[in-house]
């Protein structure tokens, strides 16, 4: 919000000023990247765990905690666990959700992989409708 109501570029200097704030720096970043403002390239490995780590709570939140936020990450398969793995040892400040991630991963990691496939294979979470197409 502050990015828009700021005056002469002043809310962008604020988001990038952000980026080196402790509590603060994962919605800056988002906010910076999304408004295309930051590029990927522009980021450090620290930032673009911040900003994965922030996604993915957000994920958690939006579908209405981790048991909601479970089906949606099975859908996305491995590559899920993946990212909450290597984000639950990033900087980011909201530590109880970051736990919450861990144990979300830890549950998904006891499905077994047959149940992973159907999930990936009817297109969950991808907006696409599973079914097969003829030639």
């Amino acid at each position: 919000m502050l990015l828009t109501a700021l005056p002469d570029g002043e809310g962008e200097r604020l988001l990038r000023t952000l980026r080196r704030d402790l509590r603060l720096a994962p919605l800056a970043l988002n906010a910076l990247a999304q408004r295309e403002l930051l590029s990927p390239e522009d980021m450090t490995d620290a930032e673009h765990l911040l900003v994965l780590a922030e996604n993915l709570l957000q994920l958690v939140e939006l579908a209405g905690g981790p048991g909601s936020a479970e089906e949606a990450l099975l859908a996305q398969g491995p590559e899920a666990r993946e990212a909450i793995t290597i984000t639950s040892n990033s900087a980011h400040p909201d530590r109880a959700g970051l736990e919450e991630l861990r144990q979300l991963a830890a549950r998904v990691a006891c499905v077994p992989p047959a149940r992973l496939g159907r999930a990936h294979r009817r297109g969950r979470g991808t907006g696409r409708s599973g079914r097969k197409r003829h030639r």
